[in-house]
């Protein structure tokens, strides 16, 4: 409405002003002089003595000067030419909502076969053998509780005798305390062919620190105590043991690059004089998408099994295919 009066007001002011002289000064600087004919939103129709009548476009106009004799001159500014285009609302884009990020499964597992090279004693002679394995676990983890099943089997012999037979069977439980510090439990059951072991239960509980925890570097400790339960064959004499222990447990992981990692165990179970402790150490190396190649060397010595005054051991060095899922 607005802009219609002011049309109207510029035509009427260039009807009554046959005699007077209109000035057009454009956004350039050039001037034309002459008289205003008509005008609408986007032209003026002028008229001068040189070119004739034209045709202007308002938004090329800076300005307008209406000659009136009596009056003297009004300028109508280039506000009140030009339409003021006023931006048409856009509807709003709609916000695409960011990707649903897939929850990590709480459940993970591997599992693997290995070869390994082990010299053991239990006799007056060092023995050497190869031996099979299989082995694997399944993990539950929650936000502060986790849950482990492993499980091992591992068996080998000859034309005399069987060198090897051993299955393993473990379940822990961890729950994450406060300050980098857990609780753990931890329920064995075994069997041991060369540690003449028949059965083996074993239950602890443990405190634990994880010292270092970040993607690169991992190490902990943890301490308790246990019961042990077991039945043991030496020459041909069986005894039933049932007598509490004393746990300890250390664990580093270091991943050296993004497909090579270290690692080192050790677990002592007794005390100083009688006890059973395994070693381990390697090399975990990614081949291809969830396949592992791990190689290790594990020292497994038990003071409680004698055999011709020499206490039991068994080195091996160990290698494997290993899936991870």
């Amino acid at each position: 409405m607005k802009k219609q009066i002011q049309y109207f007001l510029i035509a009427s002011l260039a009807t009554i002003t046959v005699f007077a002289q209109d000035t057009i000064v454009f956004k350039n600087g050039d001037v034309l002089t002459g008289k205003i004919i008509k005008q609408d939103s986007e032209h003026v129709y002028f008229k001068t003595s040189s070119f004739g009548s034209v045709s202007l476009n308002t938004p090329d106009i800076a300005e307008i000067r209406i000659g009136i004799p009596e009056t003297g001159e009004i300028i109508v500014p280039a506000e009140a030419i030009a339409p003021q285009t006023e931006p048409v609302p856009q509807p709003a884009s709609p916000v695409a909502p960011p990707p649903a990020q897939e929850k990590p499964s709480q459940w993970s597992g591997q599992a693997g076969l290995q070869v390994a090279i082990r010299e053991k004693t239990t006799t007056t002679q060092e023995d050497k053998y190869q031996t099979y394995r299989v082995y694997g676990h399944i993990n539950w983890k929650g936000e502060r509780n986790n849950l482990n099943w492993n499980w091992t089997y591992r068996y080998s012999e000859d034309e005399i005798q069987i060198r090897d037979d051993f299955l393993n069977l473990t379940q822990k439980y961890n729950h994450t305390l406060s300050g980098g510090y857990y609780a753990e439990a931890k329920t064995v059951y075994q069997q041991d062919y060369n540690r003449r072991i028949d059965n083996e239960y074993l239950q602890t509980a443990e405190i634990g620190k994880k010292w270092f925890q970040s993607p690169q570097f991992k190490f902990s400790t943890s301490i308790g105590g246990g019961y042990h339960i077991y039945e043991r064959s030496v020459a041909g004499v069986s005894t039933s043991t049932s007598e509490p222990k004393f746990i300890f447990d250390q664990s580093i992981e270091w991943t050296l690059v993004n497909s090579l990692t270290l690692f080192q165990k050790y677990t002592h179970l007794g005390d100083l004089e009688n006890f059973h402790f395994i070693f381990s150490s390697g090399l975990e190396n990614k081949l291809i998408r969830d396949v592992f190649l791990r190689l290790e060397y594990r020292l497994d010595r038990d003071t409680e099994t004698i055999a011709d005054d020499k206490a039991y051991y068994d080195k091996a060095l160990l290698t494997s295919i290993l899936y991870k899922f």
